[in-house]
């Protein structure tokens, strides 16, 4: 599956952000994303992303950049070039998983050789039998544009918490350890 278009949309009925990918063979996958499933996966998408970019440029910039800077860089020159202009497609004659959306109870995160990303979803509800999933392979730009989609999903959740903040979280405590002094002794 090819993937086209991306939604990401916050139900206050549900409590869930509900994810749409459309393939330009009228598929659509849907997903549902609890706050839960938010908070502890994607802090590991983000830092997954950042190798990515890392690995697509191993040099620091002759700047002294660091390859957060470089991939915030990155990640601009994506959202730029991303159509977020064109309504959903929301007439799909296919649904591969189902109409009722996926509930991701479990998510698996590989990088690709070619930089991008495999996320496997998977459904696994006690007391109900069989399970469902779904994989998904997000090049970088598609990455970027899934991560702004959540963030602004995210906005509308006023759950406390926002993507920007778990990077920046992730990336402080990076820093900080990186430049920590070391200790000195003194007899």
């Amino acid at each position: 599956m090819v993937i086209h278009q991306l939604q990401a949309t916050y139900l206050t009925e549900q409590d869930r952000i509900l994810i749409r990918l459309n393939a330009h063979a009228g598929e659509e996958l849907r997903l549902w994303l609890t706050r839960r499933m938010v908070k502890n996966l994607f802090p590991h998408m983000m830092e997954a992303r950042t190798e990515l970019v890392a690995a697509q440029t191993p040099i620091e910039s002759h700047d002294g950049t660091s390859s957060h800077e470089l991939m915030q860089l990155k990640k601009q020159e994506a959202l730029q070039q991303a159509d977020f202009s064109t309504p959903f497609n929301t007439q799909a004659s296919v649904l591969p998983i189902g109409g009722e959306p996926l509930l991701a109870t479990t998510v698996h995160i590989t990088p690709v050789e070619d930089g991008s990303l495999r996320i496997g979803f998977e459904e696994k509800i006690p007391g109900i039998g069989g399970s469902r999933s779904v994989e998904v392979t997000l090049g970088q730009q598609l990455l970027h544009g899934f991560l702004h989609l959540l963030e602004s999903a995210l906005q509308h959740a006023g759950w406390g918490f926002s993507l920007v903040e778990i990077d920046e979280l992730n990336h402080n405590s990076t820093d900080a350890f990186a430049s920590a002094v070391p200790p000195r002794y003194l007899n």
